[in-house]
């Protein structure tokens, strides 16, 4: 197989920071982008290897620049690995989603702009990322488009309701976007992950709290974030089981269909870890229990004489089962 060319945001830190050096050690090319990029990751600087700035939090004509920009670094990209991302944790009540006229997203963050920011960099910064790119994508007429998602967009936990929220509205995009790209060559996958020993939760800038740093200034929530985050706090690697260098070692693995992912139909999205794997079962376990149990009550609302409850044949257009 032709070494790749990729595209990787968020690669400072983290899984981005080990995914660069896993694309450059299986024989690929790579983009490694991100903020600051140049100061962190300069010395990485190879045949195979370039940095570029890009914060994907940038509006629309900036982020179309420099994805021009790094697809003329090799002259093209085989694989743009949508990475960045962010967490933190507040009460839905206390969290602002309003920003004020004159609060900078690359300001030191404010409450009023929790929500906002959490959408921007875990969601919206990936959805003008692929915009940019598609248009390449297609010309060339094949491409990969891989984000990296979350265990929490099957399982909330409370206080990462946004988080939650963002990996969840990330990974229905990924999945209608394969069904539009596909036809144009073009595969899409979300990797939902575990646990895993990365800085998601460190501060986007200097002088905001870290993840969990904090309680709710609310007290009536005070004992159920003391509750969790004590567990957390108890045994961190307990709830941290994943392997980072195995993690991104599947996810080239499944970009390049080899190694234990070789013969493999295309998965939409692939669980990393056992407790992403997990988390994923109990949803679905939970789902169908629920489905059943109220079955009267969902089939009750249909139209008197109704024998067509589903259209099989529009099945097809959201499976995301691929042979």
């Amino acid at each position: 197989m032709a070494p790749l060319v990729w595209l990787v945001t968020g690669s400072t830190s983290g899984i981005g920071g080990a995914l660069i050096e896993k694309i450059v050690a299986r024989g690929d090319k790579v983009v490694a982008s991100g903020r600051k990029v140049e100061q962190r990751l300069g010395h990485l600087k190879s045949d195979n290897l370039a940095v570029l700035e890009l914060d994907i939090t940038a509006g629309a004509a900036e982020i179309k620049t420099q994805v021009k920009r790094a697809w003329d670094i090799f002259g093209h990209i085989d694989v743009l690995m949508n990475n960045a991302g962010m967490s933190a944790m507040k009460s839905a009540e206390e969290a602002e989603y309003v920003i004020h006229p004159h609060c900078s997203l690359h300001a030191n963050q404010s409450s009023e702009a929790f929500i906002a920011t959490m959408f921007q960099v875990n969601l919206f910064g990936h959805m003008r990322v692929t915009q940019a790119i598609t248009p390449l994508l297609r010309a060339q007429g094949h491409g990969i488009i891989a984000f990296t998602s979350s265990s929490t967009a099957w399982t909330p936990l409370p206080f990462m309701t946004h988080y939650a929220a963002s990996k969840a509205a990330l990974s229905a995009y990924v999945e209608g976007l394969h069904r539009e790209l596909r036809p144009q060559g073009i595969r899409c996958v979300a990797f939902e992950c575990g646990g895993f020993p990365t800085h998601l939760g460190r501060p986007r800038n200097a002088g905001e709290a870290d993840f969990g740093s904090g309680g709710p200034a609310i007290p009536a929530y005070g004992q159920l974030f003391a509750e969790l985050v004590g567990r957390f706090s108890a045994n961190p690697m307990a709830h941290m089981p994943g392997d980072l260098g195995e993690a991104t070692a599947r996810i080239v693995d499944v970009v390049k269909r080899e190694g234990i992912v070789g013969g493999r139909p295309w998965a939409v999205r692939v669980a990393l870890g056992s407790d992403g794997m997990g988390a994923a079962r109990q949803k679905c376990r939970e789902m169908l229990q629920l489905l059943d149990a109220w079955e009267d009550v969902s089939a009750s609302t249909d139209r008197e004489g109704q024998t067509i409850v589903a259209n099989e044949e529009m099945f097809g257009f959201t499976s995301i089962l691929e042979v």
